[in-house]
Order: structure tokens, then C-alpha cells, then sequence
């Protein structure tokens, strides 16, 4: 729920958790708010250190002795570190004892680290570079986390006719989807480094995989971000001819000036004129093969497509989506089409069960922004097993914190079956079943029931188990409504991938 509500506001969060097995019990929740970028506090305590009353907050239970690792800071120090990311902070129960006169910081001196500008001479090299090439790229990935930033990001593709955009989705919707330039989301696997000869990596951990989709060896890179090194991430070896610690609001406000004052004249030439009509014929034919994919018709099955679809169809446009499909993802993006600053939030990690917590966040963090919409979950049904269901629901119900969630049921994980196949594509994994793998969970519980269990007041969720396009579509105008009204629902959908 902290993560959740930090990506939103951008304000730290505070999480009080107990001694190691606290701690410990944090290990996907910490993993995600460091390698997605959320700034979360947290406190922990650690067992008393004195043991026959020498002071106040000293050790009174058998416990007292169980729970003292000789380091248990170590359990997450990996994890607290730049860039924006989790803190860590534990005290022993005698200091937390004692008596002290109450003080406050003035908070006024001690704000954050401003935003880092480019060099000048990296203002030049860069904006050249884009203008003069010719297939200029740039790839995102958290850019979208500042909502600022998408709109510039735009304007840069309008005044340089034929750059096209590719986002990562690591984390936020960084440039609208219906935007011309836009290439969609993938994780890393994309093709579209491969024929770029400039490419400006803004805000990104992995713009592409070198095994499997490398760029042109004479292409020319910059990287701009936070951490441009990826120091937490041990093996990371993107190429760049420039790199700069540097914001991307910032950062792309110095670009857009320095085109205004040398290069507005490039705007209507013939050349970048036939490239931008260009880029809006192969837009039009991307977004018209992607919308022909989903079967709408009544009785044909569910898939990631077809939900997608209609999910975008029957919710309401200013709707936020927090999504951890998985396997399922990118094919939910390519049909939810997101195009609105801040309408749709990845975990941009990997600890799967992040949505069942991060979207009661995103709730109250709008709710307390005073921000219009309802907040639609959609999760694979391994992430959704895997953080506690039982206890995310009833503390929607508990706190009244409305969501749809909306359950992706094919009975299993899919993404092991996906990585074997990349390593071993005719392995005995090829025709191997989900129980052969323990990939398996089947039989499914039934999740509609489960969420009705949890929240203890029968009408305040409802529930929805459905196997059809016209079931699906009913439900969810249904559960829009029923969420509209102040209270939970959640649609499981049995898709047959």
C-alpha cells in the first residue's frame, strides 16, 4: 500500500514493521520499491539488548531471545540505496523507552535534493544528434512517474518529425499510446533499437535484451537518468557514447529550448515532413492489426485480448489501472492503449503479489488528491495467490478503500514455461504439462468466493466468476458501478492461456 500510494504522490511513505521476522516478511514488498523507484520509509525493531531490567523497554518475553540476528539490517541493505528507493531504520525497544523533551524538525530545511540539469555541452550533442538522424529513437521507462514529463516527451516527437518513441512500461505511462510516434510497450524484447542509428535511453533499466535483440552496432547512444550506471544492478552493460545523472523533466526542458532556438526550422521541411506522415500511416496500421486481434463475439472464450478490449471498452476513461498480468501484460496494454498522464502503473520489479497491496495505495493516494476515477486491478492469478488475497481484500473492506480487481485465471504461472522455452526452445519442457513443470494451480480456487469470505459485509463486494466475452462485459459495467458507489468488486476471468 506504501509503494502504491508513493508512485502517486511522489511523498515517501512510512511502514512500521517487527524485528527480523518483520523484516523478512518485507522481502518482495522491498524488492519492489527499490528496483521500482519507490520512496518508502521503513521502521523496524530490533530485540532489546539488555536482558535483566538495567533499563526501561528491557526483555520481558521468551521471544526476546529468538529474534536477534547478528545483523538484521543485512536482510535489506542491498535494497536501500539510490536512487529514490527504500529507507531502512531500526532501534532497540530501551532507546525507543526513553524519556525525552519532544522536538520537530522545520521541515523547510530539509527538503529534497533538487533535480540535476545537463551539461550544456550535452544539450548540443544530444538535440544534434536527434535531428540529423535517421531513425531516431528514444527508449523510457520511469520518465512517466514525474506526469509532468509525458507531455513533454511529446513535444519533443512533434518538433522533431519522425522520432519515435518506445516505453518499457517499467513502471508509468510515460508517452501515450496514442500518440503517432508511439511504438507501445514491451518488456525489453522490442525490435525497434534494431534499425535505429540515435538512440536516447531516458529514464530506463533495460531498453533491450543484447541476446536476443541487439541494436545496430553503429548507432549512436545516450543515456539519461537517475542512476545512468545501474549501480544496483551488478550486471548491466548498455553502451552510450554520453551518459548524465540527470532528471528527465529537466532534462527534456533543456532539449525542447535548445530546438526552439536552432531547429524550429526543421519542423515543416519536405524531409521531416514525409517522416512524420510516414510514422502516422505505420501508427494507424499498428493500432488497426492490434484492434483487429481480440474475438469480440458473445460466446467466444477469454484471453488477454479480448479483456483487454473490453476493459477498455466498459470502464470509464478517467479509470487508473494497476497491472500485474505477467505474461499477460503487454497484451493488456496494447488494448487498454493508455494515453493519459498517470492512468496505468507497473510493479517495474518482479516480486509478483505487488498489486494486491499497491493498489489500495493508488486508491488512497487519489482519494486524497481529490482526483476523479475508479482504480481497476488486473492481476494474473499466481500474483494474486501469492500476497496474502484474503487480507488486501478485507482491509479494502475494513478501511473502505473501493477497487475492481479483476483476476486473470488460467489456472498456473506461465512465465517459468516462457523462460525454459527461451533457453531450451525443443527441450522436454515443449510438451511437457503444467503439473509436469509445477506450474500448475489446478484445480483453481474460486477467487469470487474467496474475496466474498474476506469482506465480512455480504453486499459491500461483489463477486463474479465468468468464461465469456458477453459474461465479461456484463459483469464489468456491473462492477464499475458497484465500485462508483463507494465499494469493492472483483471479476474473475477464466481465460484460456
Amino acid at each position: 500500500m506504501a509503494d502504491g500510494y508513493a508512485r502517486v504522490t511522489g511523498q515517501p511513505q512510512a511502514v512500521i514493521v517487527h524485528v527480523d521476522v518483520g523484516t523478512q516478511a518485507l522481502a518482495h514488498g522491498v524488492h519492489n520499491a527499490s528496483v521500482g523507484r519507490a520512496p518508502v520509509f521503513i521502521f523496524a525493531g530490533l530485540c532489546p539488548y539488555t536482558e535483566s531490567g538495567e533499563l526501561t523497554g528491557s526483555r520481558t518475553e521468551y521471544m526476546h531471545w529468538l529474534q536477534e540476528p547478528a545483523d538484521q539490517k543485512a536482510i535489506v541493505r542491498q535494497y536501500c540505496s539510490s536512487p529514490k528507493g527504500p529507507v531502512y531504520v531500526a532501534a532497540a525497544r530501551e532507546v525507543l523507552a526513553e524519556q525525552i523533551q519532544p522536538y520537530s524538525l522545520e521541515q523547510a530545511k530539509w527538503v529534497p535534493i533538487g533535480p540535476s540539469a545537463l551539461p550544456d555541452d550535452a544539450v548540443h550533442d544530444i538535440t544534434e544528434a536527434l535531428v540529423n538522424a535517421q531513425r531516431p529513437l528514444v527508449i523510457t521507462g520511469y520518465s512517466g512517474r514525474d506526469r509532468r514529463t509525458p507531455a513533454l516527451l511529446v513535444e519533443l516527437a512533434d518538433k522533431i518529425p519522425g522520432l519515435r518513441v518506445h516505453d518499457t512500461g517499467g513502471s508509468d505511462m510515460s508517452f501515450p499510446f496514442d500518440h503517432p510516434a508511439s511504438l507501445g510497450f514491451r518488456l525489453g524484447d522490442n525490435k525497434n533499437a534494431n534499425d535505429a542509428d540515435v538512440v536516447l535511453v531516458l529514464d530506463c533499466d533495460v531498453p533491450w535484451i543484447p541476446a536476443r535483440n541487439p541494436p545496430r552496432k553503429d548507432a549512436i547512444f545516450y543515456h539519461i537518468d537517475i542512476d545512468p550506471l545501474n549501480q544496483q544492478i551488478p550486471v548491466s552493460f548498455f553502451p552510450a557514447h554520453g551518459r548524465w545523472k540527470s532528471d528527465a523533466y529537466t532534462a527534456l526542458g533543456q532539449l525542447l529550448r535548445h530546438l526552439d532556438r536552432n531547429f524550429i526550422h526543421i519542423r515543416n521541411s519536405p524531409e521531416h515532413t514525409t517522416r512524420r506522415e510516414a510514422l502516422a500511416v505505420q501508427h494507424k496500421k499498428r493500432l488497426d492489426r492490434i484492434n483487429g486481434v481480440p474475438r469480440l463475439e458473445d460466446n467466444e472464450t477469454l484471453d488477454a485480448h479480448n479483456i483487454g478490449r473490453l476493459l477498455r471498452e466498459c470502464l470509464p476513461d478517467d479509470t487508473t489501472f494497476v497491472v500485474e498480468a505477467v505474461t499477460g501484460s503487454t497484451l493488456i496494454a496494447d488494448q487498454l492503449q493508455p494515453s493519459r498522464a498517470g492512468s496505468w502503473f507497473n510493479c517495474g520489479a518482479t516480486g509478483i503479489g505487488w498489486s494486491n497491496g499497491a493498489a489500495l495505495g493508488v486508491r488512497m493516494a487519489l482519494s486524497d488528491e481529490k482526483k476523479p476515477g475508479i482504480v481497476c486491478q488486473v492481476v494474473g492469478d499466481g500474483s494474486f495467490m501469492c500476497a496474502s488475497p484474503t487480507s488486501a481484500i478485507w482491509v479494502g473492506y475494513k478501511h473502505n478503500i473501493p477497487i475492481l480487481t479483476v483476476v486473470l485465471n488460467n489456472g498456473g504461472w506461465k512465465a517459468p514455461r516462457k523462460s525454459t522455452e527461451l533457453v531450451y526452445p525443443e527441450g522436454l519442457n515443449k510438451d511437457a504439462t503444467d503439473d509436469e513443470l509445477s506450474i500448475s494451480i489446478s484445480p483453481s480456487p474460486s477467487y469470487a468466493k474467496l474475496a466474498e469470505a474476506a469482506a465480512a459485509q455480504s453486499d459491500w463486494m461483489q463477486t463474479s466468476r465468468v468464461t465469456t466475452v458477453k459474461e465479461l462485459r456484463e459483469k464489468m459495467v456491473a462492477a464499475a458501478k458497484h465500485v462508483q458507489s463507494g465499494r469493492g468488486a472483483l471479476v474473475e476471468a477464466i481465460t484460456t492461456e
